[in-house]
């Protein structure tokens, strides 16, 4: 277990995020609350901060302002909700590869998770999907790997950069395929995918959100899903474990996430409204236009998922040789 892993535990031991007693929520929220969003307008974390938080204000008549500070990869945003007060007037929504991946990699982050931040509750899935050029001589994962095998190191994968769980999920799944590709970083998913349509790449494992469209108009083949199960927008597309790569799995998910320290009643109310908003019949019908499979899982029990995806990306890191500047 790394150390993410054991603060994590930790936390269910002695219940740090808990506030005073004293402290009381009875008329939270009494104004305003921001939600910061560290990424850039339009990606997935955007659009899901943006429909919950209508959801959430409309309940308590009280605006949810989502604010995007990207930048550094998240770095940003994240940072700023470390150091605002913990009174739950400011948090974040968060995908797990800053909480589980970023502290593995970065030595010099302008946060620490474990000190300076805490998991309210989960709010959605957003599944990977391992996409390849049309150009691709193959139709499975299976086809994939046999002509991968056949041509080592001539396939090439883009990601949003190198450590980002677009990369992780590719290092993953070739060294459990037994492959070799080059990987070629961008800055960010959009010009991955962009390159990816225009064949200047043979595959992308990328978040649903961006590549859905040009897999639908035909530009795109899905080969399967990195989940563990299948997902209901890409109907007939099977999970990797289950398509040649047993035991196989990459997921990526969104929370939302408060400064250490803030009050355990506020806490309890906000993830009243993810439960009450994300598992409603609207938050299904709404976010399946766009892949996303809304999920609620309350803080203990994001906090043990944490820790469990902290120590799975430690392994994949220290044996890929992963390392970013």
């Amino acid at each position: 277990m790394n150390a993410f892993a054991r603060t994590a535990c930790a936390w269910l031991a002695v219940g740090v995020w808990l506030a005073p007693a004293a402290v009381s929520a009875a008329d939270y929220p009494s104004r305003p609350v921001k939600l910061i969003d560290a990424f850039a307008p339009g990606g997935s974390t955007d659009y899901l901060a943006r429909y919950f938080a209508s959801k959430a204000g409309e309940a308590w008549r009280q605006p949810v302002v989502v604010e995007n500070r990207p930048g550094a990869a998240g770095q940003i945003g994240t940072a700023a909700v470390a150091k605002s007060a913990p009174d739950g007037y400011t948090l974040l929504v968060l995908p797990n590869e800053i909480w589980s991946v970023a502290p593995l990699l970065y030595k010099n982050l302008p946060f620490n998770v474990g000190r300076d931040l805490m998991p309210v509750a989960s709010i959605a899935k957003v599944p990977i999907v391992m996409t390849v050029h049309p150009s691709v001589p193959a139709n499975s994962v299976q086809e994939f790997i046999d002509y991968a095998r056949k041509n080592p190191g001539k396939l090439t994968f883009g990601s949003a950069g190198e450590g980002t769980l677009h990369h992780l999920s590719a290092e993953l799944f070739q060294s459990m395929a037994g492959i070799r590709m080059v990987h070629v970083p961008y800055k960010g998913t959009a010009p991955a995918v962009v390159d990816l349509v225009g064949g200047q790449i043979n595959l992308v494992f990328s978040p649903i959100t961006a590549v859905l469209p040009h897999i639908k108009a035909g530009k795109l083949k899905a080969l399967a899903v990195a989940d563990t199960v299948p997902v209901a927008a890409l109907p007939g597309v099977p999970p990797v474990a289950q398509a040649g790569v047993p035991g196989y799995a990459s997921q990526l998910w969104v929370s939302v996430v408060a400064p250490k320290g803030t009050p355990g009643d506020v806490i309890a109310k906000w993830e009243q409204q993810v439960q009450r908003v994300m598992l409603s019949d609207d938050a299904r019908a709404t976010l399946a236009g766009q892949g996303i499979e809304p999920e609620f899982l309350p803080q203990k029990d994001l906090v043990e998922r944490f820790a469990a995806d902290s120590a799975k990306w430690d392994k994949v890191i220290r044996e890929a040789g992963i390392k970013v500047e």
